[in-house]
């Protein structure tokens, strides 16, 4: 109970806020807020920019992600403690400090830039920040973590006399990897992938640092709706668009992720 009670202080009630000023403000507003959000290009296109950069992030996050984390599960106990902390490490430094260090390396005079140029690989700054690479590199960077943690828990539970065995009756490294190690782990893969997805459809200093206009999540238009203008109607309306979909979303990873731990369970 006092678990609950603190979540209903801290998140329920403020949340309940947010969707009741959706339909209240103006007074009376019903859904004239969520009508002019749904028809208007800029709120679609924003959401659109939102979703793919979460997609792109979370596909390049699982497959980098996975075979960290695989190789974690190769290596010598001292490797596997390096590695480890290596993917921890980020969390120990703030998100803003983390996206500020990217447009430092991708600045036109940033590292990644000098070292090509220094290397006779390019003649004059290939322009990265302000772009949709430079969202995708960052964002995927910082929310690795996410999807490594969970297949190395997924790893560590697989049972190597299945490798043994699958070898033993005839089947080779590849064929072991992607046919017995692979759909084992796959619920781990899947953890990742949602929690990624979902972490990467809120985000908000990243994309605005690293990204130009076009790039640009539908944070910003909830936080210029508040901060700019005080529409708490709208701002409302687009949270509340934005919960619903990571609810359903995360409804679906959830379906996809019991009926594969209960195929696994069977098999």
């Amino acid at each position: 109970m006092p678990l609950l009670t603190l979540l209903a202080i801290f998140f329920l009630i403020p949340l309940g806020t947010v969707v009741v000023r959706s339909f209240t403000y103006p007074a009376d507003a019903g859904l004239a807020n969520y009508v002019r959000v749904l028809t208007d290009p800029v709120s679609l296109q924003y959401a659109g920019n939102t979703f793919r950069m979460a997609l792109i992030v979370t596909v390049l996050a699982v497959i980098i992600g996975y075979f960290y984390a695989y190789a974690m599960y190769k290596s010598r106990p001292g490797w596997r403690i390096f590695l480890l902390f290596a993917a921890l490490l980020p969390f120990w430094t703030s998100l803003l400090v983390r996206s500020f260090a990217w447009t430092v390396i991708l600045r036109d005079t940033g590292i990644f830039n000098q070292l090509l140029i220094g290397l006779g690989l390019i003649d004059e700054p290939i322009p990265l920040l302000r772009t949709s690479f430079a969202v995708t590199v960052g964002m995927t960077q910082i929310l690795l973590p996410f999807v490594i943690l969970p297949c190395w828990a997924a790893m560590a539970r697989v049972d190597a006399g299945l490798l043994s065995a699958s070898r033993s009756l005839g089947a080779g490294p590849v064929a072991t990897f992607w046919r017995v190690f692979v759909p084992l782990t796959a619920p781990g893969a899947a953890a990742g992938a949602v929690l990624t997805f979902i972490l990467a459809v809120g985000y908000y200093i990243t994309p605005v640092l690293l990204g130009g206009p076009a790039d640009q999540p539908i944070a910003v238009l909830i936080e210029s709706a508040v901060q700019q203008r005080g529409d708490w109607g709208t701002a409302g309306a687009l949270a509340t668009l934005v919960l619903i979909a990571v609810v359903l979303l995360l409804a679906a990873g959830w379906g996809l992720l019991a009926r594969a731990f209960l195929s696994r369970k069977e098999a």
